[in-house]
């Protein structure tokens, strides 16, 4: 093991390859290591100079003879080896800290939370790349973080996912934002006060300078909203959809109001009615996004235009079709109950539910009411289908499908007029799928499919 160069990189990814071939035009010489087996996306790997593979499972008195070691979200941090290396004293980050450490010229704008923060990260880079400089946005989200470093970026826009936010240390942005929390990954932490933890180690290096954006509607974020109390914390700039709430940004009577100056009147920004992006969650989302890119440094023309022209995320509340007076809503992203609570709402006229996957430890007792209230007919699919119909078969009534096809066409069937047929299925896509995205992409396709048979 004499032979072991200073740096090891786990999990080869797309954040760990990148982090692979950053290191690499460094001249760092490393090991890039996988359990898994090796595929054609690591094929690049062989031309790095200075860089060694290795896939087999990781082994903790070998990571512990590392000066450092990058670790991959996907790869937790609770592994056996990875734990041996911790004790032995190995610093163990991440990409985020990597891209922090290296870009001491530029402002960094994190985003966190459960749900929304895909679209608020975009919302936010498009609203910052209105400014003079150059803006990046990334990380969680589309590029890798690393491979959005330049030396003359002037800001970076990261969404930043609870398993990334574990393995900082240094990393400092300016401005900082927790959206909103539910239960999702408790297949990976002790519950949901662990999951909030690591989701709260964003705002850990701020201070008092600092700006701290978070949800003041989400009772699951009082805890953290008690911490940011502290004389030393960062400045609170609260968000909100249901109460006016000075010194933030808050929809009220239709409009988006800037109301951060509190001895001062709220400014309206713009009429909700404006934006193309519609639904509960996305008058959140906007929110946020206002609050956040106001606070770096943009104007109210800015987060106005952006929000003007913003069509929505490919997978996220995303209208496919209105076919015999039925809508079609492409929901695939909500993989967690939390989103699917704020997506039912959006379509008071009445849905027809598709749901299910994989389940991830999930408690999906809280869709209950809204099941009752807006949902006429319910259709699982995946390897959650008997747990979700144990628990909602006295609620609602409900049919399995075999695949995404059979569901698109078991929707069609019993939807009606002026209904929506949405598909968000609270649970993970990889029984069924390699992704939510093919997730979605096959539901889009069953939907095209019944308009060439019409």
């Amino acid at each position: 093991m004499a032979d072991l160069p200073a740096r090891c990189v786990i999990g080869l990814g797309g954040s760990g390859m990148a982090t692979v071939q950053f290191l690499a035009e460094r001249q760092h010489e490393l090991l890039a290591w996988d359990e898994g087996k090796p595929c054609p996306h690591h094929t690049p790997l062989a031309a790095m100079a200075g860089v060694t593979s290795r896939f087999a499972p990781l082994h903790g008195p070998t990571l512990a003879q590392f000066r450092e070691i990058y670790l991959s979200p996907g790869v937790p941090r609770s592994h056996p080896a990875i734990q041996h290396a911790i004790a032995a004293g190995v610093p163990v980050i991440n990409d985020i800290e990597l891209l922090f450490r290296h870009s001491e010229q530029a402002a960094f704008v994190g985003i966190t939370g459960t749900n929304g923060k895909s679209t608020v990260t975009t919302l936010v880079g498009l609203m910052l790349a209105r400014l003079p400089g150059t803006t990046r946005t990334g990380g969680n989200l589309g590029d890798a973080a690393l491979s959005l470093w330049q030396a003359d970026v002037e800001r970076y826009v990261l969404e930043l996912s609870s398993f990334q936010l574990e393995s900082i240390e240094g990393f400092h942005p300016e401005v900082a934002a927790l959206l909103n929390l539910s239960d999702d990954h408790l297949d990976r932490y002790n519950g949901l006060q662990g999951y909030l933890r690591a989701k709260a180690r964003i705002f850990q290096r701020q201070t008092q300078r600092d700006r701290a954006v978070i949800n003041a509607d989400d009772p699951a974020l009082q805890p953290v909203r008690d911490i940011l109390g502290h004389p030393s914390a960062p400045r609170v700039v609260p968000f909100s959809t249901q109460q006016v709430i000075k010194g933030g940004v808050y929809v009220q009577d239709g409009q988006l109001l800037d109301h951060r100056q509190m001895t001062q009147p709220a400014i309206p920004i713009m009429a909700i009615a404006e934006m193309r992006i519609q639904g509960r969650c996305n008058h959140a989302n906007a929110a946020a996004a206002a609050a956040i890119a106001l606070e770096a440094g943009a104007s109210h023309a800015d987060v106005r235009q952006v929000l003007r022209d913003f069509p929505g995320l490919p997978h996220r509340m995303a209208w496919v079709r209105r076919m015999d007076g039925v809508t079609y809503i492409n929901d695939s992203k909500g993989t967690n109950v939390g989103a699917v609570l704020e997506a039912i709402p959006s379509f008071p006229e009445g849905v027809v539910l598709i749901a299910g996957g994989k389940a991830k430890k999930t408690d999906f007792s809280p869709l209950i009411p809204l099941l009752q209230k807006y949902v006429r007919h319910l259709i699982l699919i995946g390897t959650a289908t008997e747990e979700m119909a144990a628990m909602f078969q006295a609620v609602v009534p409900l049919q399995r499908a075999t695949s995404m096809e059979d569901a698109v066409q078991i929707a069609q069937q019993v939807a009606q007029p002026g209904e929506t047929v949405l598909l968000s299925p609270a649970c993970a896509s990889f029984d069924m799928f390699l992704n939510f995205e093919d997730r979605g992409r096959r539901f889009c396709q069953a939907v095209e499919a019944l308009v060439a048979q019409a």
